[in-house]
Formats: structure tokens, C-alpha cells, sequence
């Protein structure tokens, strides 16, 4: 077979309806041509039944959901470091191991010990835990107990760019802040998604001297995750990685007054304050702005349970074949940890994680795999991180914590949770438009033959929201690459069952080995996620940010 056929005979074995590639008489090729051949083979290798294979492993009740902290998540860290040295990755972990380590602070709340009560005019109006609101652990001293004004302060944002600012003339310092979940709407996707998140709200909230938040659901956050969402969490853990001090990394001990509100519970606290709650969420869905303190106080009091355990990130190097360009690293994400065992249904309290993420975990093997056979030019990192499910920490430790040097890392792919239950021909890129990754992602899915689709639930913010973000907020160019919703048969409904399993199976015990699962749909994705790292880690140019672009500008080093 002649260099012109193996090429074509490559892409068909990436697309969908080929037949077998005549003979096909070709002038001499050049090298980019016999590479990109050869890639496309390479590519080729990836199986869905590989990747259903890991799923397989990691999904299994023996696993007891991986929750990070956990001997399960243990076990399954050990696995995939074993399919790491398999495949022949270099490690790059702690003293020539594929793990790097991390300390963490873990604290869970004593349900019983939580109370809030409020206190305007010398009445008291005691609220219901769980019926009310709800409370996590606090990462202050194990007993707490705090008194302090409420102050309103809108969504809690300031926006320059949009001219919008929640703390304009407010005093907040000493005070626990009540605060509408969400951004404004009219901002644009994924700002909204930045400021919508509870990490931005809570640094700039410490900033200013708050004690707390309390956190109001708007109808738009109460409609897409029903109070019952929350309840399923009480008493779970949470967890921040320790610098060096032995501080929590990110998690402001001081703001010990927080807590969040079903809707009985935010109408409590707004009727004590004489105000009319769905008037405020209309002013400020319009895209109003109106702060005030409330001439209410607060009582919030809770004991938590505390210790420090370990968790692990798996790391793991490809080489790459260029020698100067080989000190750049494309790094692949993809979450390993899941949220273990917590009260379910029917007596099923296992929450395997099927497609959240042993589905991820299992295609960035895949995807290491095919690298090691044909190393790309730049060098790729392979990273199986841990606590995701607790505010992205495993991702946060690796961005800050980097084994290479972090000015040498020049872009991020994460995979997380790609639902693969039909013959997917489509892929969403969250993220990528705000740089030059959008290029490699559009060469990528033209070349695989499949669809580009925007984001279409802007509104679940999810560009914030998994591990790309850690790398983001360290100015690296990063995009989260998702399964589509779209099917190859016409006869399936794609967009259907992926709004059932977020609906029904998301975080819950169901996200398990007896959903639909496709190999076609698997591997189509799967390629595709592998040839956008290549083109990125061949690229003679680095990743950048689009000029005068929100994120680029914020953080960029």
C-alpha cells in the first residue's frame, strides 16, 4: 500500500461508512503527511471494549465508589498506576513512583450538633436542619458558635467589565452575608460561570472580612437541583490539600457562619426580614443590583469531626520525540475519585461512578496508550486525580504543585464523565473558545468527522466546575472535553438519554455498570480527544489566550 493510500486507509479507520481505500498513485509525501497517516493509525487502536474494560474494573462494587480518602480509592489509584507502568509511561511521581502524594484536612459535620436560628425585633425564629438548611463541616476550630448581622449583598459578584458590583457602599466586614446562588444572566457564559462559583464568591467574600455565607437558590438553581440533592450529602466529607504551613489550602476558617437554604428556609428568613423574596429574585434576574443589611442576626453553631488523611494523583509521562520541544507538557485530566458510600435507594447505597469518571479514566489510558506507540513531539502527562468530588483538590495540589516546571505545561484536555450510551457523533469543548485550543479541537472533529456543539446548558456553569479550571486559574490555556449529544443512528434519541442519566442517574447510586453503553460512541470520542492532544503537542506554536480574552487576561502569567 502506497504512503497517499495508507493515509486515507488511516482516516477511514476513524470514520464511520468507509470502504476499502483503492491504490492510489502519489507524488513523494511530506513529512507532516506521513506522520499524520501514521497518527491516524495509532489512533485507530483505541477500542471501546478497552476502555469498557477499565469501566468494568473500577465501576465494580469492590470499589465501594472511590471515594478519595479511601482504601477503595487506594485500590483503584493502585490499578491505574499499574496500567500506567504497562503501557510503559514514565513516572512521574514522588521518588520514581507514579503517585504524588497529598496531605489533606477532612472534616464532616455532627448532624446532629448543626442549629441556625435568627433573631430581628427580639423574636427568635429557630430553623430546621435539613428541612431549613443545611451545613458542612468547618475547617476552623471543631466547635463553633457565631452571632452576627446578615447583610444582603445580590449574587455576591463584582464585574468590572459588566459595571456590576454587589458590595458597592456595603459594609461587610464582620457580617455573614446572604447571597443569591448563580450570577446575573445576562453575563456571558462562562463569566457567568466564574463568578457564578462558590469558590469566587467565598475568596472575595473572605476579602472583604465576612464571617459567612449564607446561600439563597434562585428558581433557575432550585429547578435544575431539587433540595433532595443536598440531604443525600449531610455529614460527608469535605477536604483541602495542606500547604506546607499545615493550613488548608482555599478554605477561609474563618467564615464559620455559613450554611444554605431550601426554599422553606429562605422564606423564613425572608418574611422575619419583611421582604419579598420572589420580588428580589425577579429584580435581580433582570439584572438588577440591591444590597442592604437585613436588621436581622444569625446564630449558626455546629461541631465537626476532623483529621488529616492521604490521597494520591496518578502521574504518568509520554516523552516526547522532539528534542527541544519535549520540555513543553500537554497534560490529560481526568478525575479517578467518586463519592462512595452514602444513603441511595432500594437498599443500593454504592455510588459506582460508572461514567463519573471510570469512563474518563479508562479512555486517558486509552489515550496513553496510543501516545506511547508514536510519541507526539511535545511531552504529555497523564494524571488520574483525586478529590475532584470535593472542589477540584487533586487538580488544584497538581496545578500548584507541578513535577515540571509550570511555565513548561502549555495547555489542558480533561475528560469528565463523558456519557457514552449511544453512538455519539458529536463532542462540546468547553472552554476552548477563549483560546487557540478551539483550532485544534475544530481540525480534530473535521478530520474525525463529527459535530462541534456549543454548550448548550449554560446555565449548569460547567466550564468551572471540573479539573480544567484548576489549570486556568494558573493561566494555562484549557478546555473540558465532553461527549455530545448527538447520535450516528437516527433511530436513538441522544439528547434524551443524556438528559435522563443527568436527571436521574447523576451522583447517585444508578450511574452504575447496567446503563446503555456504546463502543462506537466510545471510541469515536475517545479518538477524538486523542487527536486534539496531538495536534496541540506537535504544534510548533504553544497554545495561547485570544487576545483581550476574560480568562487570558485574569490569569495569565
Amino acid at each position: 500500500m502506497g504512503i497517499r493510500s495508507g493515509l486515507v486507509a488511516g482516516m477511514c479507520l476513524l470514520a464511520i461508512g468507509c470502504g476499502e481505500p483503492a491504490e492510489v498513485a502519489s507524488p513523494v509525501q511530506s513529512e507532516e503527511e506521513i506522520r499524520f497517516a501514521a497518527e491516524m493509525a495509532t489512533l485507530a487502536d483505541i477500542t471501546g471494549r478497552d476502555i469498557r474494560a477499565q469501566m468494568v474494573i473500577l465501576a465494580d462494587d469492590a470499589m465501594a465508589g472511590r471515594e478519595a480518602g479511601s482504601v477503595a480509592y487506594d485500590q483503584a489509584a493502585a490499578h491505574v498506576a499499574r496500567l500506567f507502568a504497562e503501557t510503559g509511561l514514565n513516572p512521574l511521581g514522588e521518588a520514581g513512583t507514579f503517585f504524588q502524594n497529598i496531605e489533606f484536612f477532612e472534616t464532616r459535620l455532627i448532624p446532629d450538633s448543626a442549629s441556625m436560628s435568627l433573631h430581628s425585633a427580639g423574636v427568635t425564629t429557630e430553623l430546621i436542619f435539613a428541612e431549613d438548611f443545611v451545613r458542612s463541616g468547618g475547617y476552623g476550630e471543631a466547635v463553633e458558635s457565631i452571632t452576627a448581622p446578615l447583610v444582603f449583598a445580590g449574587y455576591g459578584v463584582t464585574a468590572p467589565e459588566y459595571e456590576h458590583d454587589d458590595y458597592a457602599q456595603l459594609d461587610v466586614d464582620g457580617k455573614i452575608l446572604v447571597l443569591l446562588s448563580g450570577a446575573p444572566a445576562h453575563f456571558a457564559t462562562d463569566q457567568r460561570a466564574f463568578y457564578s462559583s462558590g469558590r469566587t464568591k467565598r475568596a472575595l467574600a473572605a476579602a472583604k472580612g465576612a464571617l459567612g455565607i449564607v446561600s439563597v437558590r434562585t428558581p433557575v438553581d432550585q429547578a435544575r437541583r431539587p433540595w433532595d440533592r443536598y440531604l443525600s450529602g449531610i455529614g460527608r466529607p469535605g477536604m483541602r490539600w495542606l500547604d506546607p504551613g499545615g493550613a488548608p489550602h482555599g478554605a477561609y476558617p474563618q467564615m464559620s457562619g455559613s450554611a444554605a437554604l431550601s426554599e422553606t428556609g429562605a422564606a423564613k428568613l425572608f418574611a422575619v426580614a419583611g421582604l419579598n423574596l420572589e420580588e428580589i429574585f425577579s429584580h435581580h434576574a433582570a439584572g438588577g443590583t440591591r444590597s442592604f443589611a437585613l436588621n436581622v442576626d444569625a446564630s449558626l453553631s455546629r461541631t465537626s469531626s476532623q483529621r488529616t488523611v492521604s490521597s494520591a494523583n496518578v502521574l504518568g509521562l509520554v516523552p516526547g520525540s522532539d528534542p527541544i520541544l519535549r520540555d513543553e507538557y500537554v497534560v490529560y485530566t481526568a478525575h479517578l475519585d467518586h463519592i462512595g458510600i452514602r444513603p441511595g435507594v432500594d437498599g443500593d447505597d454504592i455510588h459506582n461512578g460508572a461514567y463519573d469518571n471510570a469512563a474518563g479514566i479508562g479512555i486517558i489510558v486509552e489515550i496513553a496508550r496510543s501516545m506511547m506507540q508514536l510519541p507526539p513531539r511535545r511531552s504529555v502527562i497523564f494524571a488520574a486525580v483525586t478529590a475532584e468530588e470535593k472542589g477540584l483538590q487533586g487538580s488544584s495540589y497538581l496545578a500548584k504543585n507541578s513535577p515540571v516546571p509550570l511555565d513548561s505545561l502549555v495547555a489542558n484536555i480533561n475528560i469528565d464523565m463523558p456519557f457514552l450510551g449511544f453512538p455519539v457523533s458529536d463532542v462540546e469543548a468547553f472552554g476552548a473558545e477563549h483560546s487557540s485550543l478551539l483550532a485544534a479541537v475544530t481540525q480534530a472533529t473535521r478530520e474525525l468527522n463529527m459535530g462541534l456543539t456549543p454548550d448548550p446548558m449554560p446555565e449548569e456553569v460547567r466550564f468551572v466546575r471540573s479539573d480544567q479550571f484548576s489549570f486556568v486559574q494558573e493561566g494555562i490555556p484549557a478546555l473540558a472535553f465532553k461527549a455530545g449529544s448527538q447520535s450516528s443512528d437516527p433511530t436513538i434519541d441522544g439528547k434524551a438519554m443524556l438528559s435522563e442519566f443527568l436527571k436521574s442517574h447523576y451522583h447517585r447510586p444508578s450511574d452504575d455498570l447496567s446503563l446503555p453503553y456504546s463502543n462506537e460512541g466510545a471510541e469515536r470520542f475517545a479518538r477524538a480527544a486523542a487527536r486534539v492532544g496531538y495536534i496541540v503537542a506537535n504544534d510548533d506554536e504553544r497554545p495561547t489566550w485570544n487576545p483581550g480574552d476574560f480568562f487570558g487576561e485574569r490569569f495569565a502569567r
